[in-house]
């Protein structure tokens, strides 16, 4: 099942990404907030869509706020809006996001950049279901549902005391983690499928078995945003109305996984899995099927043709089967 918005889909294809679909339907028919966990990239915004919308909330509004793309100084305003007059330059009341998301769902990503002085507001107002307007001192009442969203661990911060630990309770009604991109591999050809089409100008082009077998072994430390990027990429290079593997390039920062897994909780950081071991023999395998030889199936993969016999021989080692023509040194 696919979920998509302007923004990129969230594609429920992979065991993991059913299974976590499935939860979230189940949590959305209740009122009680939610904390969606999991690196930056893999469509947490995306799924507190799908929270909404099958919600009984769904034909009320939905409004989103990054907290940490606006400027401190601005959150309150914008979260709970002003009145007239509140300080220089507010010539009129303006409606805070509390009240625009009045009888639908209000989400709040990045809530752990959120400071600590507007977190005990926020708590206040999620205990009493009531906003103060900036200048105002007569509250309104508000019926929103919360989904809340981070990247990093809140329980870290919440030790070093740069997140309310009641607060936390009052977001983490339910948790739901979503794994990165390289830990659901099932998700990323339709993804690609649906960035080509999302991409394409003149003709929709198809890709090659190479192609693929290069997306299905990359390790996503962007998860989807990247593979968009390469996407996007492979859509100026490719001729002939197919994406080969020389099409396909990654922007590897070295560093990017490391940083990522530090950010993350325990239970969202990256672990080579079966699913994920499995899915790099599938993709090899499909290289080595569309190429001459192991020495070309190893350039459309972008590994030295010694990595790809070391990697065969430990697929074999730890009981994958490997066909002998190709598992041979």
């Amino acid at each position: 099942m696919n979920q998509i918005t302007d923004d990129y889909p969230f594609v429920f294809v992979d065991s993991k990404s059913v299974e976590l679909f499935e939860l979230a339907c189940k949590v959305a028919r209740t009122e009680i907030p939610v904390l969606v966990r999991g690196p930056s990239g893999t469509g947490k915004e995306v799924l507190a869509r799908v929270l909404h919308e099958s919600s009984a909330r769904s034909d009320q509004p939905f409004v989103a706020l990054n907290c940490a793309a606006i400027p401190q100084h601005l959150v309150e305003d914008t979260l709970f809006g002003h009145e007239k007059g509140a300080f220089t330059g507010a010539h009129r009341h303006s409606v805070g996001f509390f009240e625009q998301a009045s009888g639908g769902t209000l989400f709040l990503d990045e809530i752990g950049e959120m400071p600590l002085e507007l977190q005990s507001k926020l708590l206040r107002v999620l205990q009493e279901k009531q906003i103060y307007r900036v200048g105002a001192t007569t509250p309104v009442s508000v019926d929103v549902r919360i989904i809340a969203a981070t990247n990093v661990d809140l329980k870290y911060n919440i030790q070093n005391r740069l997140f309310r630990e009641d607060l936390y309770f009052r977001l983490s009604g339910f948790n739901l983690a979503i794994a990165r991109l390289a830990e659901r591999p099932a998700d990323i050809e339709p993804l690609a499928r649906i960035f080509i089409q999302k991409h394409a100008t003149e003709h929709r082009p198809v890709l090659s078995q190479a192609a693929l077998a290069k997306l299905l072994t990359h390790r996503w430390p962007g998860n989807v945003r990247e593979l968009e990027n390469v996407v996007a990429r492979a859509m100026v290079l490719h001729e002939n109305k197919i994406i080969e593997g020389h099409d396909i390039s990654f922007d590897d920062l070295g560093l990017a996984d490391e940083a990522q897994k530090e950010s993350l909780p325990a239970s969202v950081e990256p672990h080579r899995g079966q699913a994920n071991y499995s899915s790099e023999l599938t993709g090899i395998l499909s290289a080595l099927q569309a190429s001459n030889n192991r020495a070309q199936a190893a350039e459309q993969l972008g590994i030295s043709p010694r990595t790809l016999r070391q990697k065969l021989f430990e697929f074999r080692k730890a009981g994958h089967e490997v066909p002998r023509a190709y598992a041979r040194s």
